[in-house]
């Protein structure tokens, strides 16, 4: 597609969200097949199919009605997702709560409370931050109602996962610990026990803390793979239905060293749904936000790796992580160095057989990088 119509298409594809978000009409208007096709696409690429129906329904803008169709067919898995993974993250609070084990909701578990309809509001996991003492009851409780153990004390959380579609992420820690970014990692070190309660052993967050965190985080996937519009319209959202101490917010971002980011994200997620005018940073960063998909893509992670460390460093980084990335992930091997080729071996065999189409989309990524140079 030229490049002008596919920012003709869009910009109109935001024009849609940003009037379903703010309750205005579109009857006058209408979207043919072939732009409508670019925005089903590209809200696959977003997560956000679902509020794309709801968009073309409460605004009442004009499109096929057997495509209307399709994508109320595609909307009801997604309603259906969100209320059965509601049900079985109560079910997961009520044995935390009986047994006593302190725990905090996160991302997106929260954000989807300021969507309209929740079910809007995708995402392919639940994260939840609990007390690291109760890793193995925790483990134990997930086993129990059928789920496979798709990663256990290799990072900084837990991974349990069982069909159809419900995948928890248990964190024992909000950060992974990287000497680069040894500040996030210190500021929300052993975060849980900072937060207040809400009830039984439910923790929360304030909205201004909340903000600070989901800021930490969505800085560390923009400056790894990128970001997409899903994140803009949290922002959005979050931004709209909450009146923040930015004075309080500011000089703790300071402290994260991130207070840029949050002003040029936070501004361009209102200008873009507020329908004002970009500038041309600003326009390059929506731009850079569209390609990136729900939480960026592997060509941009290799594209940024390779920036920072050059290509041969980017690989040898990738085979040979630091010594940091092992602290948290391989403990028993940062703590005995010795033992470093196992994880090394390990990581080779995960990235041949059990991550193939990621290792094969890296390499993708590599050769293109060799040949755009």
């Amino acid at each position: 597609m030229e490049q002008e119509l596919f920012n003709k298409y869009l910009y109109n594809y935001i024009y849609l969200l940003s009037a379903y978000l703010n309750d205005s009409k579109l009857d006058d208007k209408s979207i043919n097949d072939k732009e409508l096709s670019f925005y089903i696409k590209l809200s696959k690429f977003h997560s956000l199919s679902a509020l794309l129906y709801k968009a073309i329904l409460d605004t009442g803008v004009n499109v096929n009605t057997e495509a209307l169709s399709k994508l109320e067919h595609n909307y009801l898995p997604i309603l259906r997702r969100s209320i059965l993974f509601d049900k079985e993250r109560e079910a997961l609070y009520k044995f935390l709560n009986d047994n006593k084990i302190n725990y905090l909701p996160l991302k997106g578990i929260i954000v989807k409370n300021y969507y309209k309809d929740q079910a809007t509001r995708e995402f392919a996991d639940n994260d939840i931050l609990f007390d690291e003492k109760y890793t193995k009851m925790v483990k134990k409780y997930f086993v129990s109602r059928g789920y496979k153990t798709e990663a256990y004390r290799r990072s900084n959380h837990d991974v349990y996962v069982k069909k159809p579609f419900y995948n928890f992420e248990m964190h024992r820690e909000l950060f992974e610990y990287s000497k680069e970014k040894e500040k996030i990692y210190s500021y929300f070190d052993h975060y849980l026990s900072k937060t207040p309660v809400n009830h039984d052993f439910e923790h929360y967050l304030k909205p201004e803390d909340f903000y600070v965190y989901f800021t930490s985080h969505a800085y560390k996937h923009f400056n790894n793979s990128g970001v997409g519009f899903r994140t803009l319209i949290d922002y959005y959202l979050f931004l709209k239905n909450n009146k923040l101490d930015f004075d309080y917010i500011n000089k703790e971002l300071d402290k994260l060293g991130i207070r840029d980011f949050s002003n040029k994200i936070s501004t361009l997620s209102l200008k873009v749904f507020d329908g004002e005018n970009l500038s041309k940073e600003e326009s390059d960063m929506l731009l850079y936000i569209a390609s990136s998909g729900t939480q960026g893509t592997v060509n941009q992670e290799v594209e940024k790796g390779i920036s920072k460390k050059g290509k041969k460093g980017y690989i040898f980084s990738r085979l040979f992580p630091s010594i940091d990335y092992y602290k948290s992930t391989y403990p028993w091997a940062y703590k005995y160095k010795i033992l470093l080729p196992i994880p090394w071996f390990m990581r080779l065999c995960r990235g041949m057989f059990k991550h193939r189409k990621i290792t094969k989309a890296e390499l993708r990524a590599l050769k293109k990088s060799k040949k755009d140079k």
